[in-house]
């Protein structure tokens, strides 16, 4: 009888525990949005802790590095706007709905996460996050067939990750007025252009250097 009591009071001492570490997490978080939002152009570890009211070390604890903490901000982001893991489109017959689905996320962030995401400070994260963009625009590219040239896959890789970042979608939106599903069928169409002009141009190459 006590070795089941001790094992549930075991149990439920690790899942306070594990609560207790999720909710810190999120309080520094919501302190690293606050601190971006403020229009600074650099995001310092010790900034976040006060506005946490922190340690220095929990923010290291929880996630390592400060490149881990600006990494965990978007997600975090999603989460309170009570959207679940963005999923980026695989290949170019994906790119319309892709769109689609990322203005959607944008509209869903409240004031203080779009001028977070809008800040100086946000630049930091983009390029921290930038190798992993566009290793996912590449792979898009990467399904075009029939197949680019690799300096072709690579300016398209480019040319991807510009028209879905969040400054361009918000100009788009704000700037241009139009609606989320004219927005989606213009950057797709932009994309399809860009494809066919290249697949064109490959095509002429070819006929010029065939004897």
């Amino acid at each position: 009888m006590d070795r089941v009591a001790n094992a549930g009071s075991r149990a439920y001492r690790s899942e306070l525990r594990a609560q207790q570490a999720d909710d810190t997490k999120a309080r520094i978080l919501d302190a690293t949005v606050r601190v971006m939002a403020g229009g600074i152009a650099t995001l310092s570890i010790p900034a976040v802790a006060r506005e946490a009211r922190v340690s220095v070390p929990t923010i290291y604890r929880h996630f390592g590095t400060k490149q881990g903490l600006l990494a965990a901000v978007y997600p975090h982001l999603e989460r309170r706007a009570g959207r679940g893991e963005l999923v980026m489109p695989s290949s170019i017959g994906q790119l319309r709905e892709g769109v689609r689905t990322l203005l959607d996320h944008l509209e869903s962030f409240d004031d203080l996460a779009r001028a977070a995401m809008a800040s100086p400070a946000a630049g930091e994260a983009r390029a921290l996050s930038m190798p992993r963009r566009l290793g996912l625009t590449r792979r898009m590219a990467d399904t075009v067939e029939p197949p680019l040239s690799l300096t072709d896959r690579d300016r398209l890789a480019r040319l991807l990750v510009i028209l879905t970042s969040s400054a361009a979608l918000r100009t788009w939106r704000d700037h241009l007025g139009v609606s989320a599903d004219q927005a989606a069928d213009e950057i797709e169409w932009v994309i399809r252009s860009v494809i066919a002009g290249a697949a064109s141009g490959a095509t002429k190459g070819k006929e010029r250097t065939t004897p």
